[in-house]
C-alpha cells in the first residue's frame, strides 16, 4: 500500500514535466525571436531567411513593424560540420548572404531540382578572412531529401524550394546561415538595434559635416575598403572633403542583421554634392569594441536609378530681404517636414555641426530625438504666427509650435536661430517655451 502511495506523485510529476515541455516552449518564441534580427524600426516590409544546421531547418521571418515566424522547412546542408573554409571541403558557409538570381528549371540538370537561388558566397568579409569556394546555393532536389548530404549548397524539397519565390528579393532578402540559432527577448533587440542607429546616424551626419576627425571615430583600427587602410582611406576623404564645397548624405530603410560578432548595417543612400551625385545601397560591416560599434568594412552598390541632383551652393544668403525671409521659411518648412515624418538622418541634417541646446551638443541631440522618436510612429507638428528676421548670415524665427503624437501632446513658443553654412540655412540654437496655460 505504501508503494502504491508513493508512486502516485511520481506519475503526477512527469505528467507535469510533459505539458511544460509542450507549452513553455510556445510561450518562449513569443516573447523571443533569433538574435541575428536586430530591429530597426522604421525599416520598410522585408523577409529575412534563417538556416540552422544543426536542425537541419530553414526558417523565414516576416518584418513588418516587428518580426514574425511565417514559415518552416526541412533541409539538407554540407556533409561536413563547421564554416566552409576551401573548396571541396563540403560544408555549408556560415555568414550573411544574399542572392543574386533566381533560376529556373528550364535551365537546370537534374541535381539541382525545379528551382536555385545563387549565393553571393564568398562576400566581402569571406574573401578578407581568406575563405574559399564558390557555387553554393539554395536549390532543390528531384530525389528524396536526406538530411547533411550536400557539397555545401542548401537543398529543399522542389514542392518547397519553389514556395521561396514569393519571399525572395534579389540582392535584398539576406540569408544568414548558422551552426545553431540563439535567441533574445524582442526588447534586447529593440534596444541593441537603436544602439546601432545611433551609432550609423552620427557616422552619416559626420559625413555630411565634413567632420573629418568625427567621420574616422566610427571606425575599426583595421578597416579596409579595397586596397586602402584607415589611413588611406582618412587620405581619400580629406581629399573629397576638399574637392566638394558641400555634402548630404540621406540613409534610408535601415536593416540591421548579426551573425556570429559582427552585425551587417545595409540601407539605401542618397549621396550629393555639388559636384556628384549618387544613388544606391550602401553594406557596413560592423563589430563591437568593449563598448562601441565601428566599421569594419564597407561596400555600395548602385540602384540603378537617375542619380539625385547635384546641391546648389550660394556663398551668401539673397541679399533681397523678402527672398532671404522666404528661403527662411521654406528651409524651416523642409525642417519640420522631416521631424513629423520621423526621418532621423534628415531631420538632423537641418543642424550646424556647433549646435548647442539644453547643454548638449549636436551629438546629444542626435541621442535624446532617437529616443523620443523610437517612442511613436506618428507625429504632427503644425508652426504658427510665424516671424522671420534675417541679418545677413544670420537669422531668428519665431513660431507657435504645437506637438501632438499618440504618447504625448504639448505648445509651446519656438525659437529658431539659424546660421548660413556651406550654401544653405542650419540650425545654430533651438528653444521652447511652454504657453502659460501649460503651467
Amino acid at each position: 500500500m505504501r508503494d502504491r502511495i508513493s508512486a502516485r506523485p511520481s506519475i503526477l510529476s512527469w505528467l507535469t514535466f510533459a505539458l511544460l515541455l509542450i507549452f513553455l516552449p510556445s510561450r518562449g518564441a513569443a516573447s523571443q525571436l533569433p538574435a541575428n534580427l536586430l530591429i530597426s524600426p522604421n525599416a520598410s516590409p522585408h523577409h529575412v531567411i534563417l538556416v540552422e544546421k544543426s536542425s537541419q531547418r530553414l526558417f523565414i521571418y516576416q518584418f513588418d513593424g516587428d518580426y514574425e515566424l511565417v514559415a518552416t522547412y526541412n533541409i539538407a546542408t554540407g556533409e561536413n560540420p563547421g564554416d566552409k573554409k576551401v573548396s571541396g571541403d563540403r560544408k555549408t558557409p556560415e555568414g550573411i548572404y544574399f542572392f543574386t538570381k533566381a533560376v529556373g528549371e528550364q535551365y537546370l540538370t537534374s541535381t539541382y531540382g525545379v528551382r536555385a537561388f545563387p549565393m553571393n558566397y564568398p562576400n566581402l568579409m569571406d574573401i578578407r578572412r581568406g575563405k574559399g569556394g564558390n557555387n553554393i546555393w539554395v536549390h532543390g532536389t528531384n530525389e528524396e531529401l536526406e538530411e547533411r548530404s550536400t557539397n555545401g549548397c542548401i537543398v529543399l524539397g522542389n514542392g518547397d524550394v519553389a514556395q521561396l519565390d514569393s519571399y525572395i528579393k534579389l540582392w535584398n532578402t539576406p540569408i544568414i546561415v548558422e551552426t545553431e540559432l540563439k535567441y533574445e527577448d524582442r526588447s534586447t533587440l529593440l534596444h541593441q538595434g537603436q544602439l546601432l542607429l545611433e551609432t550609423i546616424n552620427g557616422w552619416s551626419q559626420a559625413w555630411s559635416q565634413k567632420d573629418l576627425d568625427r567621420y574616422l571615430s566610427y571606425y575599426a583600427s583595421d578597416f579596409r575598403w579595397k586596397n586602402l587602410d584607415l589611413q588611406g582611406w582618412k587620405i581619400r576623404k580629406a581629399w573629397l572633403n576638399q574637392r566638394y564645397r558641400a555634402i548630404s548624405v540621406q540613409l534610408r530603410d535601415i536593416r540591421l542583421f548579426r551573425q556570429g560578432e559582427m552585425v551587417l548595417a545595409t540601407a539605401e543612400e542618397i549621396y550629393r554634392s555639388d559636384r556628384f551625385a549618387s544613388h544606391g545601397f550602401k553594406h557596413l560591416y560592423m563589430v563591437q569594441n568593449s563598448v562601441d560599434w565601428r566599421i569594419l568594412a564597407e561596400e555600395w552598390h548602385s540602384a540603378k536609378r537617375p542619380a539625385p541632383p547635384l546641391l546648389q551652393l550660394a556663398a551668401k544668403p539673397p541679399p533681397d530681404r523678402e527672398t532671404a525671409q522666404e528661403s527662411v521659411r521654406r528651409f524651416v518648412e523642409e525642417w519640420r517636414r522631416a521631424w513629423e515624418q520621423g526621418d532621423l538622418p534628415s531631420y538632423l541634417a537641418y543642424y550646424h555641426p556647433r549646435f548647442r541646446t539644453r547643454g548638449m551638443g549636436l551629438r546629444g541631440w542626435s541621442r535624446y530625438k532617437r529616443q523620443l522618436f523610437s517612442r511613436s510612429s506618428e507625429r504632427v507638428i503644425q508652426l504658427g504666427d510665424i516671424e522671420t528676421e534675417v541679418q545677413g548670415s544670420a537669422a531668428v524665427v519665431n513660431s507657435k509650435q504645437e506637438y501632438r503624437s499618440e504618447t504625448h501632446e504639448d505648445s509651446g513658443l519656438k525659437t529658431l536661430r539659424l546660421r548660413w553654412y556651406r550654401g544653405r540655412w542650419t540650425i545654430f540654437r533651438e528653444t521652447w517655451i511652454p504657453l502659460p496655460d501649460q503651467g
